[in-house]
């Protein structure tokens, strides 16, 4: 009777606590830090020439240097979902952006790839939250019928981000040199994380009391290795997370990293050209997340949308490979119509959050971002190994040699779209109150 009675009035009070603006001002908190994280992580891609030039790496090392990012990011994922399992988010997020900070630093003051290499390692361990905070943090704030617009906000924030990290990043560099930039990303981190801890609420006791109903005990924690084992005993999470890896190719490489170098040898294009195209890919991806993450809420369903996403994205995708005999404006319409498709892929997470239990939601988002990140660290370097082949020390590849890395991206996604016509579908979990 008791029980009863402690769990309506902490479903009240959970129902008090997400209405109003106070959740969204929450969001907007931790979505700025994945808007810094996703500067962060695509200016590389913006100043790789000056990279290059100054460090004298060939294009498949500068690659592998850069690819370091995303390994330190993937197996990360694991433990930051057991830490937002455990902690919530306050104490995950903040000093994690002071590692991504140092990450910039060390780019900015150093004249050795390998060097780099470590910088990008320390911006993928703090990046690693970036994502997962937020949408963590809006699964605790937010009630199950905004679930599915949240990762679609949280996408276009990010990529709001990159597309600050693209054309107006290349103006910088041309006025102030490549490093003044990244030297500037490296300031604003460490304000970044002192905001996120003074202003990131910690978890609240209602939602351990609503994570108490699916079977969570405080004083009896499961060892991280036996909730990976169990995790990765899911076979629909598995299905979600390699098609997602997928649909995710067109950010995690082409806009990322290799999508300017490859509009300016297909296109012709130069180099503020190519960033501007570029931009397009992301400004797409933001719409798309938002726009098909209110469809799912409004439709109460998510694979429709999902596997249409897929399905177009390869297409298009496939379609710009004739890039170097196609009219320069249709391929930038086509990198638009790319990243809008693309933008679906946010509803991995929501399909994920709908049949998660509360207390290892953060475990099994974060084994689908892994599983998601983990991709680019082969793909990235094999695309740049690709299109080398052939290539003469400090020169660049040409039309087919560089088609040979993109079609790579092309394959893989393939692959991700098959996967998708077995993924289940999923509905938003509802929360009913029980009666005293």
């Amino acid at each position: 009777m008791t029980r009863h009675y402690i769990t309506r009035a902490v479903r009240r009070e959970a129902e008090a606590a997400r209405s109003g603006i106070r959740p969204w001002l929450f969001f907007l908190v931790a979505a700025l830090f994945y808007f810094y994280e996703f500067f962060a992580r695509v200016a590389p891609g913006v100043l790789k020439k000056d990279i290059i030039e100054t460090t004298g790496a060939t294009e498949a090392t500068f690659g592998l240097s850069m690819s370091m990012y995303f390994l330190a990011y993937a197996p990360t994922q694991l433990i930051v979902g057991r830490l937002l399992d455990r902690f919530g988010t306050r104490f995950v997020v903040a000093p994690a952006a002071i590692f991504v900070a140092l990450g910039c630093l060390t780019l900015a003051s150093s004249d050795s790839i390998l060097t780099m290499g470590i910088g990008r390692f320390l911006q993928g361990l703090g990046s690693a939250v970036a994502y997962l905070g937020v949408i963590y943090l809006a699964m605790v704030w937010f009630p199950p019928q905004r679930h599915g617009i949240i990762p679609g906000l949280t996408v276009a924030m990010g990529t709001l981000g990159a597309s600050t990290a693209q054309y107006p990043l290349s103006l910088m560099a041309e006025s102030f040199g490549w490093r003044a930039p990244i030297l500037a990303c490296a300031i604003a981190g460490f304000g970044i994380a002192i905001m996120l801890w003074l202003l990131l609420p910690r978890r609240p006791l209602w939602f351990i009391e609503l994570m108490r109903e699916d079977g969570y005990n405080p004083d009896l924690p499961i060892p991280i290795l036996t909730t990976i084992i169990n995790v990765a005993k899911d076979r629909q999470l598995w299905l979600i997370a390699l098609s997602s890896a997928g649909l995710y190719l067109p950010i995690s490489v082409i806009g990322d990293l290799w999508g300017d170098a490859f509009l300016q040898i297909e296109s012709g294009l130069s180099i503020r050209g190519a960033s501007l195209a570029t931009t397009c890919v992301f400004i797409g991806f933001a719409v798309g997340g938002a726009g098909f993450g209110y469809l799912a809420d409004r439709l109460g369903r998510r694979k429709i949308l999902y596997l249409g996403c897929a399905i177009a994205s390869t297409i298009i995708a496939s379609l710009i490979m004739f890039a170097s005999i196609q009219p320069t404006w249709f391929t930038v319409v086509l990198l638009g119509m790319l990243g809008f498709t693309t933008g679906g892929q946010a509803l991995s997470f929501v399909m994920t959050a709908d049949t998660a239990a509360r207390h290892n939601r953060g475990m099994k988002l974060a084994f689908v971002n892994f599983v998601v990140m983990l991709l680019p660290v082969l793909a990235q370097p094999s695309v740049g190994f690709l299109a080398d082949i052939g290539v003469a020390r400090h020169g660049l590849p040409s039309a087919v040699q560089e088609l040979r890395g993109y079609g790579l991206v092309v394959a893989l996604m393939i692959i991700g779209t098959v996967i998708t016509f077995f993924v289940r579908e999923t509905t938003p979990k509802e929360e009913k109150v029980s009666a005293a």
